[in-house]
């Protein structure tokens, strides 16, 4: 028994003796590691100027929605954003409405809007909880010489059974870049 008890210190001792954790390099990176240089802090580009907006609108699903199964964004997001603060623009060039049509469901979802030639689109719909939505639509547009940047954060209530139309409410801003944002 007492010989069972040495060779399980002697394993105990063993293994402690035997393992270590970052070695005796001070934890800093081993000489083969490469190293990234820091940052170089430059001057930061801002918007030549700014103007908030505000999102109406309405959502139509193609089928009759289901309070229980949370965001169901499916169907045609109808938005009208007008402006709440022109901030320093003296222009903020908006299209009468903005129509996006989703379809599929998951990873397979896909938003369709019909752009304007050399118009950049990026859209995205999330849940957001208890049942809603939240549409985030962004466009960048060749002005001239510089560039419209519209970003619009559309959101939707939970549907009633049976709902087949909801209201859009959201905010917007816009921005204008003397170069591409």
């Amino acid at each position: 028994m007492l010989r069972n008890v040495r060779s399980l210190l002697a394993a105990s001792v063993f293994g402690l003796v035997g393992c270590s954790v970052g070695g005796d390099g001070g934890g800093g990176p081993t000489p083969d590691a490469p190293t990234m240089p820091p940052p170089v802090d430059g001057p930061e580009e801002k918007a030549l100027c700014t103007a908030q907006l505000t999102l109406t609108g309405t959502f139509t699903a193609p089928v009759a929605l289901d309070p229980a199964l949370g965001c169901q964004p499916q169907g045609t997001w109808e938005i009208t954003a007008t402006v709440s603060d022109k901030g320093a623009c003296t222009n903020v060039p908006l299209k009468t409405s903005y129509s996006y049509s989703l379809s599929g469901t998951g990873r397979d979802t896909k938003i369709t809007y019909m752009k304007a030639n050399g118009e950049e689109f990026q859209g995205t719909v999330q849940a957001t909880g208890g049942g809603t939505c939240e549409g985030g639509f962004e466009h960048i547009v060749p002005d001239g010489g510089s560039f419209d940047q519209l970003n619009l954060h559309a959101f939707l209530a939970k549907p009633n059974a049976g709902d087949t139309q909801l209201a859009i409410t959201g905010t917007g801003e816009f921005d204008l870049w003397a170069s591409h944002p």
